[in-house]
């Protein structure tokens, strides 16, 4: 009898791992937009070293914010790394979007720069400005030009991709730059920095946003997902040399540069995450709140603004290991 439950138990064992490994590679892996952003890159490297189970997770690289959104419009991916605003942008035009994760915090990452002979926010005045079409630009050109008591219309815009901000700079198109570190050098020497996302603090908030209509299929990936999120996170903020050499050439950056950005943002953890992931968490509440009332004075979204569903903690690891 001992021999023939053993067999049983055996069996059955084997028929679960045959019956999820089928139900794996039944189902179309969760697409993920993913543009080039430190804040981002955790997952890029869980790719990178074989963390991320293919039949379960894809990473769809885009050239920038603006283009993750497209693709989202479009319904061409399950979710994407973004900004906050923007997932309340685009909920705002009809995408249902949840937050899932919470990225990192700006503290410093964004910023508008200017030329040497404008010394003051005020004096952008009839000047042209250059930055990418997207939320988060509008966001921080509402916040600077508010504190000159200028507006949109006192400005000039030129919108480019941020990838194209250098050449944008060396040719003399604008008299000032919203961007985000790092900085080619041109720019760095040729410009100063009137104002940056340390002045707005849990402002600028990169986000894993998610389809909330296709939460419900995409759980078991975006489970593993989080949890090798979280696993290479840590080793990020150790300051692992190998991790830190690996992330560079994914940026084109040099390890030098990549530390220096990393002390312009804040990584949340698993805690942190489990904590804020709730509109009902005071900070959490207090946070969006002023978001969106900074969103609809700069005419970003409309005065009814729907924030069931936004945020979903169901998603992260309990424990870590």
């Amino acid at each position: 009898m001992r021999v023939r439950s053993v067999l049983l138990i055996c069996f059955l064992l084997i028929i679960g791992v045959s019956l999820v490994a089928w139900n794996l590679s039944g189902r179309t892996p969760a697409r993920l937009a993913i543009h080039p952003w430190i804040g981002y890159q955790s997952l890029t490297l869980c790719e990178q070293e074989g963390l991320l189970d293919a039949r379960q997770v894809r990473l769809v690289s885009t050239a920038s914010a603006s283009e993750s959104s497209r693709m989202l419009r479009e319904g061409l991916v399950d979710g994407a790394a973004m900004t906050l605003d923007d997932v309340l942008s685009l909920r705002n035009d009809g995408v249902p979007l949840t937050v899932v994760l919470f990225f990192d915090a700006s503290a410093g990452a964004d910023l508008l720069l200017a030329r040497p002979d404008i010394s003051t926010l005020a004096q952008l005045k009839g000047r042209t400005i250059g930055m990418e079409d997207s939320t988060l630009g509008r966001l921080i050109l509402a916040e600077a030009l508010a504190q000159a008591g200028l507006t949109a219309q006192d400005v000039r815009l030129c919108y480019e991709i941020v990838f194209h901000h250098d050449e944008l700079w060396r040719q003399g198109n604008v008299d000032a730059l919203i961007t985000y570190l790092p900085v080619s050098d041109d720019i760095s020497r040729e410009s100063h920095c009137l104002f940056d996302s340390h002045q707005i603090p849990n402002m600028v908030l990169d986000v894993l946003a998610v389809r909330s209509d296709r939460l419900d299929s995409l759980r078991p990936a975006l489970e593993h997902l989080l949890e090798q999120h979280f696993y290479m996170l840590n080793r990020l903020l150790a300051d692992n040399p190998d991790t830190l050499h690996r992330l560079a050439p994914l940026l084109g950056l040099s390890v030098e540069q990549v530390q220096s950005v990393l002390t312009k943002l804040t990584f949340p953890g698993l805690e942190w995450n489990q904590n804020h992931l709730n509109t009902e968490n005071p900070e959490t509440k207090a946070n969006l709140n002023r978001l969106i009332r900074v969103m609809q004075h700069s005419a970003l979204l409309g005065q009814r603004v729907d924030t069931a569903q936004l945020l979903d903690d169901s998603f992260l690891p309990r424990t870590f290991r």
